[in-house]
């Protein structure tokens, strides 16, 4: 049972104007602007942030015939970035969390990782007759959850036996979450002597496969405190979670694997690749090359998402392969039967880096209800 109760309602700022601007990929044709709704908090700095983007005309008939909308995380601009289309057109919808890195999405629940907690949203869509909003939300996520995991670096997160599994990069190990503790340590590589809050080898990415943890991605095999900081040679592994041991290595600064068809999908982000390891074969081929640093895979049949952001030139990392590219920050959607950009979207201004891209199922223009909103006062479920 849902109750509502209505003391009154705020405004939402409307879609700002945004500059055309090309992209680069040569498949990538009608290029549009895309809405923008932001919130307030902009004016806490000496300039408004520019949230601004460009998109292929094929992104919004592509989410209406799919019945989704795009989630994408950026810790680099504090915002959740809400992809969603009323199928002539895409609006994205900005929400502020500190730091916000891994999804775990389902069509009725969503949990995000941000600086030291875990956020749980629900699907509650009598919040939608509250207040005032966009008349085309079909959705609405509401606050029901928060643990409060410590600074763990927490990186990707995933449903499963067990719970919520976590990438804990801050000890080097991946976790579940209970009442008691800050985390509940299940694993670590093999190289990792002990759980120390070191970051020692930037465990990063992790792909689920029968409800439990089958592979990671890791950047480098050290056990020292920070030595994927280094800089040296690329020494970054995918790895077999059940048989502790490196399936592919030398990897430039790898992300996001993740189980689709047969084959581990994961992202060689320092060099702007996306590739497929087989496990009957042993062998891992390149299925696209992108202009970025790709981070951040997502799949709906044959139909890929891939996050792109700018390439970072460090003053302790060894600048990665791709850095030596004009890059960008956005999206791509390939199709894996022919290996095609079949949509995209450009970010223009200020949001350079993407961490994590999820499909959220059954909703085509839902909202996000931040902790600060009215509503989670006054509707309530039980």
């Amino acid at each position: 049972m849902t109750v509502t109760v209505t003391r009154g309602s705020s405004g939402s700022s409307g879609p700002n104007e945004t500059a055309d601007a090309a992209v680069t990929d040569a498949a990538m044709t009608d290029v549009r602007t895309a809405d923008v709704r932001t919130d307030d908090t902009a004016a806490e700095t000496q300039r408004e942030p520019d949230f601004s983007s460009s998109y292929t005309g094929s992104l919004p008939i592509l989410l209406r015939a799919l019945a989704s909308s795009v989630l994408m995380t950026s810790y680099q601009s504090s915002r959740v970035l809400v992809v969603r289309s009323d199928g002539d057109r895409i609006d994205t919808d900005l929400k502020v969390f500190p730091r916000p890195m891994g999804l775990a999405v389902r069509p009725d629940r969503l949990v995000l990782g941000i600086w030291a907690q875990v956020l749980d949203y629900r699907r509650n869509d009598a919040a939608l007759e509250v207040g005032v909003g966009d008349p085309l939300r079909d959705a609405c996520f509401m606050p029901r959850a928060s643990h409060v995991s410590g600074m763990i670096n927490i990186h990707d997160i995933a449903w499963g036996r067990g719970g919520l599994w976590a990438v804990n990069s801050m000890f080097s190990c991946l976790c579940t979450f209970g009442p008691d503790a800050s985390f509940v340590p299940r694993w670590q590589p093999h190289f990792i002597s002990e759980l120390v809050p070191e970051d020692r080898c930037h465990l990063n990415g992790l792909a689920m496969r029968d409800e439990l943890p089958a592979y990671v991605t890791t950047f480098c095999r050290s056990d020292r405190a920070n030595a994927w900081r280094e800089g040296g040679a690329f020494d970054g592994t995918l790895m077999d979670v059940a048989e502790n041991r490196i399936v592919v290595g030398d990897l430039c600064m790898p992300h996001s694997p993740r189980w689709h068809r047969g084959e581990v999908y994961f992202c060689e982000s320092g060099r702007g690749l996306v590739r497929a390891w087989n496990p009957d074969t042993g062998t891992c081929r390149t299925v696209v090359e992108l202009p970025g640093f790709t981070r951040g895979l997502a799949f709906a049949g044959p139909l890929m998402f891939v996050g792109l952001s700018q390439a970072r030139v460090s003053r302790i990392m060894q600048p990665p392969p791709i850095a030596e590219h004009e890059t960008e920050s956005g999206l791509r959607v390939i199709d894996l039967d022919t290996g095609e950009v079949v949509a995209g979207l450009r970010f223009e201004g200020d949001v350079a880096q993407i961490y994590d891209v999820a499909l959220l199922p059954g909703s085509r223009y839902p909202e996000i209800v931040e902790w600060d909103d009215e509503r989670v006062g006054n509707v309530y479920r039980f």
